[in-house]
């Protein structure tokens, strides 16, 4: 009985610290179908006979923020979809960043980790330490050698600049590598006895077995190319290249109703990534303890 009651005040500890984790983003998704009009009364920053109340001395400003707006209106999302290209045209440089980001880091971090896996060079594990420790470094800190490499090739500006270093980013290299340190080596030593070269070895036995470490890469890619921000503010040039994660950092001083629309927009993609794969996350973040 006492046990039941301690695994009870654990889990509603739990519960109420993820519902109040929660609450901003509930906040901003329910704001997001408020109408223009409405988001303009509750938030403005202007004094306005709807947003003021009067004094002895003057008038005093409040905002009244809440949860659910008075009436739900489409109006922003809808808005922001069909009516504003220049909306569209952030959300569109997200897209055109993290796409290939993601399928490159798909297809050189498997082909990386079973080369560090399978190699017998006795240097490997000092090459690979010196790789995967870029993964420690803070990314401020690797931001102006990826500078100078850009402007030496010229691509400084370009999306390149940010899609290229993030292609061959150490952490799936290290995922996956995980994972095929619990394959069975009599297996691979089968295939290649039976005449399979590595290619054959790597596509037919290896990475079948590697999905859920694919799927928890795949996830978590997206997840931090959505998000860039550093990155983009130091290579890109101009406004109208800039992915919407920019653009959300500076919104915050414009028209509120936008801004949650857009966050909510924003969120919708990474949300739908985690709920596809979170099963092979959880599974696939398990396999990067095996030793």
């Amino acid at each position: 009985m006492k046990r039941r009651f301690s695994y009870s005040a654990r889990l509603s500890v739990v519960a109420l610290l993820a519902f109040i984790s929660l609450l901003p983003i509930l906040f901003v998704f329910l704001n997001s179908f408020m109408s223009y009009m409405e988001a303009q009364a509750r938030y403005t920053s202007l004094v306005t006979p709807y947003s003021s109340f009067g004094l002895n001395n003057g008038t005093m400003h409040y905002m009244e923020w809440g949860f659910l707006p008075e009436v739900l209106s489409l109006s922003g999302l809808k808005g922001i979809l069909l009516e504003d290209p220049t909306n569209q045209r952030f959300l569109w440089n997200s897209l055109i960043l993290t796409v290939p980001i993601v399928l490159g880091q798909l297809i050189i971090a498997p082909l990386a980790a079973y080369g560090f896996e399978m190699a017998r060079s006795r240097h490997k594990e000092k090459l690979y330490f010196a790789y995967i420790v870029t993964m420690l470094l803070p990314m401020q800190a690797i931001l102006v050698p990826h500078f100078i490499a850009a402007r030496m090739f010229g691509i400084d500006g370009n999306y390149l600049a940010i899609i290229l270093p993030a292609v061959f980013s150490p952490f799936g290299v290290f995922l996956l590598r995980q994972q095929m340190k619990g394959f069975g080596k009599n297996i691979i030593e089968a295939a290649r006895i039976d005449g399979a070269s590595e290619l054959r070895v790597f596509y037919k036995v290896v990475l079948p077995n590697l999905t859920p470490s694919m799927i928890a890469l795949t996830v978590l890619a997206f997840a931090e190319s959505w998000n860039i921000v550093d990155q983009a503010v130091v290579f890109l040039k101009t406004d109208n290249t800039m992915p919407m994660s920019v653009v959300l950092s500076k919104a915050v001083t414009g028209d509120l109703g936008t801004v949650f629309a857009l966050s909510t927009l924003f969120m919708v993609p990474a949300l739908i990534m985690f709920i596809y794969g979170q099963d092979h996350l959880a599974e696939g973040i398990n396999y990067s303890g095996t030793l």
